[in-house]
């Protein structure tokens, strides 16, 4: 399937849950944990959100995409009142702050320097943006594509009808 990728986290199992432009879910196990930088030097760990939905984000600054979809998720999710975090693949905290500055971001940007993060969820495609529950559970996924407001729109009001 084009736009799609396998995201492994823990074990994969099929859902027919996701959006209409999702790549095909993985609603078995939770997100694998992690903990990063954020560029205003604050440390986050994805643990820290259990109890609520999370969007996570992977993006870089070269991807048009990418920044599609951070736009996207700061209006959607802030409206939502739905935590973001976006893990930022340059390297670099200045190249990952200048892009949040300039998009006017108000959610964490994290920077996986080392891109561990990035190959725990398996992130071969940008943007990679993942609804997680609140046990922590994939719910949705978006891979190569920004994310459709509306559809994310959708997938939030459904878990907060859970």
């Amino acid at each position: 399937m084009q736009g799609a990728i396998a995201v492994l986290i823990g074990a994969a199992i099929a859902s027919s849950s996701a959006p209409a432009g999702a790549a095909p879910g993985s609603t078995a196990a939770a997100a694998q944990d992690f903990a990063l930088k954020a560029v205003d030097g604050r440390n986050h760990r994805l643990s820290e959100y259990r109890g609520e939905p999370v969007v996570l984000t992977f993006w870089g600054s070269w991807c048009g995409p990418c920044r599609d979809s951070l736009v996207t998720l700061e209006t959607v999710a802030w409206q939502a009142g739905v935590p973001v975090l976006g893990v930022n693949l340059d390297g670099t905290s200045e190249r990952a702050s200048a892009v949040s500055g300039a998009l006017h971001l108000s959610y964490p940007t994290l920077v996986d320097v080392r891109q561990q993060v990035a190959r725990a969820y398996a992130v071969d495609e940008l943007p990679l943006t993942l609804l997680l529950d609140r046990a922590g559970v994939v719910r949705a996924r978006w891979s190569g594509v920004p994310v459709d407001a509306a559809e994310l729109s959708r997938s939030l009001d459904s878990l907060a009808r859970e």
